[in-house]
């Protein structure tokens, strides 16, 4: 895989909290990406997530990573919506807001 992402990683990144390979930076966009698409209205509300995001990011930065994540989001919907491009198995995972440990993540 390209930049570093090889096999073994690339089958485990949902566990980017627990295996140690991704900075801090790294882990809080994963969060802020899980978040938004598990429970995006409770995110405005979090202020002790806002300020971990915020001392890490820059305005610009939320914004951009949020409407990628936005895109990405989108983009993967209509195509499980049109059955196409699933040369790309996605491992379904429950919710992971359902867990206690969610929100401490830090």
């Amino acid at each position: 895989m390209q930049q570093g992402l090889d096999d073994d990683l690339y089958h485990r990144v949902e566990e980017y909290d627990e295996i140690g390979a991704f900075s801090e930076q790294e882990k809080l966009a994963a969060q802020m990406a899980e978040r938004f698409v598990f429970d995006h209205i409770s995110m405005r509300s979090d202020d002790d997530f806002w300020r971990r995001v915020k001392a890490v990011f820059s305005d610009q930065q939320i914004l951009e990573l949020l409407a990628l994540i936005g895109f990405c989001l989108g983009i993967g919907r209509l195509l499980a919506v049109l059955d196409v491009a699933n040369d790309c198995p996605v491992n379904l995972t429950s919710d992971p807001s359902e867990d206690p440990s969610f929100y401490s993540h830090g």
